[in-house]
């Protein structure tokens, strides 16, 4: 046996070990990284750095404002007035023996309160319950928003792990093909293969290399993707444990989970929400038919230097009245006003069973993604144990001449590829778990922490 041949007997004979080895320490390489993020900080973060959350959050403040200013339009109002005007009057002739004839110049200062006291606006009224129903409103829009947020930084962690995953074994492949090509090299120079053969190690190692650039870019987006959310630079992260509790729903029933969104989930509120202030809005443009009844209390102070009757006076005045407006006709733009906010009204209706419908079929597919990727996970793992014992036994027929170089290699992968969907199965239970408690409205903060255990290094 050559040197060259020896060598490649021990590489082959040391591929099991080393495969084994890699599948065992693929979880240890992310955890040895320092800083690496777990799922919860990962959140944390989102909360105070991610724009569109952040944005929704001080739109619900904005729309809480809109409460306190229809309490507003219900209180007294207090204005002030102030006046100067220059006079100047030539009387020519008059019957009146008490004006003067003759030029006169003078000057009036004056200066005034008026007090306003709304008694009877039912558009007022109707307002403040519409903005107690905008607030609401907001409340649900926030608290979806913030389960949205739960499940895409949990989607784009997953993400990351998964391109981390295929960049380890793409990288190990490459060093195993890297082995083979250099191999092939010193044996076609001695003559024991064919130029052919080197040149399919040749593209062999073209074909890893390609995919290892592909996977590393793949990862190099994940993490940017994960940091356009959280506002900050993503080295590592922490990977999901070997062994994690992999339970079927609870309750096993679809039907049970059906009845538990429709009644709870934030989106469904959300739009019944929407309903409500669009039939508050339907009432406040109606009410514009209806009279209004206010009190309104003057103070006026005038101080004159001369009259048309001559000479100058200051004169206070206080006047108070209750005032009774009734709207008889305005162009029709009340009934238009209406019939348009009729249409709005009928828009959120539809809304609301478009959103009935849609949270309906998520929940059905997240509740068949859980029960699907437990069946997947379960399949994924016996065949990584066929095909575990598929490639030991082929580095056994090599060593007696049944199976070339290459068909290891292709057994090698074959073990990756297996293994990656394996993982991805793994991510997509976390996924869907964690979307069948968002469509049944009960995903809170604690489920994220509750999850982040199974990301923490060690047993």
């Amino acid at each position: 046996m050559t040197d060259q041949e020896g060598l490649f007997h021990r590489w082959v004979a040391g591929k099991g070990c080393s495969m084994a080895l890699l599948l065992c320490l693929l979880s240890v390489m992310l955890c040895e990284k320092a800083g690496a993020l777990d799922l919860s900080e990962v959140f944390r973060l989102a909360e105070k750095n991610d724009p569109s959350f952040r944005s929704i959050s001080f739109q619900r403040e904005a729309t809480y404002e809109g409460k306190r200013q229809a309490i507003g339009l219900m209180l007294p109002t207090l204005t002030g007035n102030a006046g100067y005007t220059s006079t100047s009057q030539d009387v020519e002739s008059t019957d009146n023996d008490v004006f003067d004839l003759g030029k006169t110049d003078y000057d009036t200062t004056s200066y005034g309160l008026t007090l306003t006291q709304p008694l009877f606006h039912w558009d007022l009224i109707v307002g403040y319950q519409q903005a107690r129903a905008e607030n609401f409103w907001a409340d649900a829009e926030l608290l979806v928003a913030r389960q949205a947020l739960m499940v895409h930084v949990t989607d784009l962690y997953l993400k990351a792990l998964s391109a981390q995953d295929q960049l380890d074994y793409a990288t190990a492949e490459l060093k195993s093909v890297e082995k083979h090509y250099e191999l092939a090299q010193g044996r076609h120079q001695m003559g024991l293969i064919p130029i052919t053969d080197l040149y399919d190690a040749k593209a062999r190692l073209a074909s890893v290399q390609a995919i290892s650039i592909e996977t590393r870019n793949l990862l190099d987006d994940a993490k940017v993707a994960l940091e356009e959310v959280i506002g900050e630079p993503v080295t590592a992260i922490n990977p999901l444990r070997e062994k994690i509790a992999l339970l079927p729903p609870d309750p096993v029933s679809l039907e049970s989970w059906l009845e538990r969104a429709l009644e709870q989930n934030p989106s469904i509120k959300l739009q019944q929400h929407a309903v409500d202030v669009a039939d508050y809005e339907v009432r406040r443009q109606f009410a514009a038919h209806y009279p209004t009844l206010d009190v309104v209390g003057h103070y006026t102070n005038e101080d004159s230097d001369g009259t048309v009757f001559g000479g100058g006076g200051v004169v206070d005045t206080y006047d108070v009245m209750v005032q009774l407006s009734i709207p008889f006709y305005q162009g029709g733009i009340v009934n238009s006003k209406v019939r348009a906010a009729k249409h709005k009204l009928s828009s959120a209706r539809q809304d609301l069973t478009k959103e009935t419908r849609s949270v309906a079929r998520q929940t059905r597919a997240a509740f068949l993604g859980v029960d699907t990727a437990l069946k997947k996970i379960d399949a994924l793992d016996q065949s990584m144990t066929a095909n575990r014992m598929a490639l030991e036994t082929k580095q056994e027929g090599y060593l007696s001449g049944l199976f070339t170089s290459l068909n290891i290699l292709d057994a090698e992968r074959d073990v990756s590829l297996v293994s990656i969907d394996y993982a991805k199965a793994r991510y997509r239970y976390v996924l869907n778990s964690l979307q069948l408690k968002q469509a049944a409205g009960s995903l809170t903060a604690n489920d994220l922490d509750n999850l982040n255990k199974w990301f923490t290094a060690g047993e």
